[in-house]
């Protein structure tokens, strides 16, 4: 079916099943994630409604491999180059509207995006009695278009790794700790207001409530004796970890001018055990060591770290919540929990900052860091090959793999190869990958440039 579209896919059901319409429109450079969170997330639409389009917008030039993936996936690619802010914005805006005049049979529109500039529009499709769908990242999106939404989700939820409860029994919080957890679910909701603020975006009672959710997955205030989330806000005012500004349905969130040492106390000894786990996981990938959940929760545990006592029921919690925050990544090698394994999850920011140290000897004096596309391409390709930065490094420095690349290089013509390319050469050859193999997999990422790699002879 490779090639087909979701229409055509969705189509193929039985016409006695009454399905919503429903049309899916794609923001790729303002939300995206791995591929196999995309195949997920488009299972999920699919399985809601009967698919008339699906489009996905980008700059495909900078996105290749990722461009074959969606196009799989059947989606239709729109191509937006780059050269002009907010350019795939617009071609989007224009889609839905047009869209709108002549494809009656969509009911429900899916924004996969965060942007605000699509709030106007988001507002018109719910005036005229549209369900709105949006997928996002929440950290980062409008206020005003996730309370918008008929329906929402963090595009996060749709990874493929889940550790959920096995048993209701094993997320009951037991009276006698009722008061701790309470304390660093206040925590994290003056965590999760922070963060909104600090991308900018308005601290609305919905909005809060998905970064809360996203930045802590195990969290339910039904565990901690809350009925709703109100009654929970409630409480938190009362204790004054929040307050409350604005009438409703204008009412946002804000974090009192007042001061309280326990709450600056419990962050520091939550971003301590993310830290620990940081680090206890890189050290084990570099002496070759398992990173197994049973593994690291064993090596915390060694450290002292205990999960309960920085505000999580379970160990699976206090992983899932440094995976949302971008510490680490959970990488399942088949099913269950024993075929776990955790990796640390390098940020752009963490890779633009190991190019600025590291720029002009690796890669030469004329070389410059790349553009945050490139940037967060490079953390991606890190993580399919399983390897870190400190791996990277050594690759870049070990001379058998520099004569194998500079062989490719004379045996091509070519004199050298941008950076994220040329890291994508030293990561496979140093993960054992064949010259073949290594040559073929960074033609893909060069044919925009109109360069050819060769095996050499």
């Amino acid at each position: 079916m490779a090639g087909c579209s979701l229409a055509q896919l969705a189509n193929e059901m039985s016409d006695s099943e009454i399905r919503p319409g429903l049309t899916v429109f794609w923001d790729v450079e303002n939300v995206h994630d791995m591929l196999d969170t995309h195949v997920r997330m488009t299972d999920a639409i699919r399985k809601s409604g009967r698919i008339v389009k699906a489009f996905a917008f980008a700059d495909w030039d900078t996105r290749r491999r990722m461009a074959e993936h969606l196009h799989q996936l059947g989606y239709d690619l729109i191509h937006v180059p780059d050269a002009k802010d907010n350019a795939a914005d617009y071609k989007m805006a224009s889609y839905i509207m047009d869209h709108v005049v002549h494809y009656p049979e969509t009911q429900q529109y899916v924004m996969i995006t965060g942007d605000g500039d699509f709030n106007l529009i988001a507002g018109a499709l719910r005036e005229r009695g549209f369900d709105l769908w949006v997928i996002s990242n929440p950290i980062i999106t409008s206020s005003a278009l996730s309370e918008l939404a008929t329906k929402y989700n963090d595009i996060y939820s749709f990874r493929p790794v889940h550790l959920d409860c096995s048993r209701p029994e094993d997320c009951d919080v037991s009276s006698g700790r009722l008061s701790d957890y309470r304390r660093r679910a206040g925590m994290f909701l003056r965590e999760a207001i922070q963060k909104i603020k600090d991308s900018g975006q308005k601290t609305g009672l919905g909005h809060v409530k998905h970064v809360m959710n996203s930045l802590n997955p195990q969290f339910d205030e039904r565990v901690l004796g809350f009925s709703t989330w109100g009654e929970f806000i409630d409480w938190a005012e009362s204790q004054r970890y929040v307050k409350r500004e604005g009438e409703p349905p204008n009412t946002v969130l804000e974090i009192p001018s007042e001061d309280i040492p326990e709450a600056s106390h419990l962050s520091l000894e939550l971003q301590g055990a993310f830290e620990s786990l940081l680090a206890t996981v890189e050290k084990k990938i570099e002496r070759g060591e398992s990173t197994s959940l049973a593994e690291i929760k064993k090596a915390m545990k060694a450290k002292g770290i205990d999960h309960e006592s920085v505000g999580y029921l379970r160990f699976n919690d206090l992983v899932l919540s440094a995976e949302k925050r971008g510490i680490v990544r959970v990488l399942a090698s088949g099913e269950g929990e024993e075929n776990i394994t955790l990796f640390p999850q390098c940020t752009v920011d963490r890779v633009r900052e190991w190019f600025e140290e590291n720029v002009t000897n690796l890669f030469g004096e004329t070389v410059k860091i790349p553009k945050a596309v490139f940037l967060e391409k490079i953390s991606q390709m890190l993580l399919e090959n399983r390897a870190t930065l400190k791996h990277l490094e050594t690759y870049l420095k070990d001379e058998t793999i520099k004569s194998t690349y500079q062989e490719i290089l004379d045996g091509s013509g070519i004199p050298f190869l941008p950076p994220y390319q040329m890291s994508m050469a030293y990561v496979m050859l140093g993960k054992g990958r064949t010259i073949e193999n290594t040559v073929n997999r960074v033609n893909a990422e060069l044919e925009p440039l109109g360069i050819t790699l060769k095996v050499p002879e």
